[in-house]
């Protein structure tokens, strides 16, 4: 009896904390179309904040696009505040839960808005995909301020939960306006 408990424990265990990385629905990707122009459009429904005082850090957003009714991943986007001024080739680190590392370079122009745009061919979501992301660095490339980001665990699966959302299309239609 006792034996069939905890392997019924065991059990149920497991299947919550499998459902919680892959099966996540709370991000969505909502898809409109301009009713003027006719152009279709595709963002996420949520994006990570990356701050703990609201006054420095960053927002990481994952682009999408939106073609013949094909969502496709674009790469994605770090608006940052309070690290530097003006931005130009920032280095965005990923660690991930198992301790391996992944490091990109912004590909846009210089800018003073604190926009950052990463993976310009977007042929990295398998990569950043793959495990729960620990902690994130975002480093300005004209001022090489920093700013580093322990990831609490309810968003560590950020990227996970994108990707699940475009895999398992989970779109939802929405007004452009």
């Amino acid at each position: 009896m006792r034996k069939s408990m905890f392997l019924l424990f065991v059990l149920l265990l497991s299947i919550k904390a499998m459902s919680q990385n892959k099966t996540d629905t709370s991000y969505y990707i909502q898809a409109c179309q301009d009713k003027m122009t006719d152009k279709k459009y595709a963002f996420g429904s949520k994006s990570l904040l990356c701050t703990e005082n609201g006054k420095k850090g960053f927002k990481i957003s994952i682009s999408w696009q939106n073609k013949n009714d094909e969502i496709t991943y674009s790469g994605f986007t770090v608006t940052s505040a309070g690290i530097g001024t003006c931005n130009e080739n920032d280095e965005l680190i990923l660690l991930f839960e198992d301790d391996s590392k992944l490091k990109f370079t912004s590909w846009n122009k210089f800018n003073c808005e604190g926009n950052s745009y990463f993976d310009l061919y977007g042929k990295s979501l398998d990569e950043i995909s793959s495990k729960k992301v620990k902690t994130i660095r975002f480093i300005n490339g004209r001022t090489f301020d920093s700013y580093t980001y322990e990831v609490p665990e309810r968003n560590q699966a950020y990227f996970i939960q994108a990707k699940y959302a475009l895999e398992n299309k989970i779109i939802k239609n929405t007004s452009c306006d």
